[in-house]
């Protein structure tokens, strides 16, 4: 007496072909949809102001890190800078981060 076959869903080349097909279309489907973000390119990191904490003076630079080298020393004393009206001076601000917070946090009241 022959032994019965395995029914359809108890094969495991359908399951071997199953997980194999959703593997590929995992690794193909974002190509052509778009996927996962590229980094992006130097012109996309925005700028902002930065003051050295020794000599105070002000620079413009890309805002890739709280803390960045000092074009013209070369140590790292930039942080991120406001300016503030009232005393007509720069001063350090918040960190990168908490600028975004804020920025993305929703007014009072609406």
């Amino acid at each position: 007496m022959a032994t019965p076959s395995p029914g359809p869903l108890r094969d495991p080349r359908l399951w071997t072909a199953v997980v194999a097909l959703g593997f590929a279309g995992w690794l193909i489907v974002p190509a052509f949809l778009g996927g996962t973000p590229t980094a992006g390119r130097a012109e996309d990191i925005p700028e902002a102001d930065f003051i050295c904490r020794e000599t105070k003076e002000v620079f413009r630079l890309q805002a890739t890190a709280d803390v960045l080298p000092n074009p013209k020393t070369g140590r790292p004393t930039l942080v991120p800078a406001v300016y503030d009206e009232r005393r007509k001076t720069w001063k350090q601000g918040p960190s990168l981060a908490a600028r975004q917070r804020l920025r993305q946090r929703p007014a009072a009241g609406r």
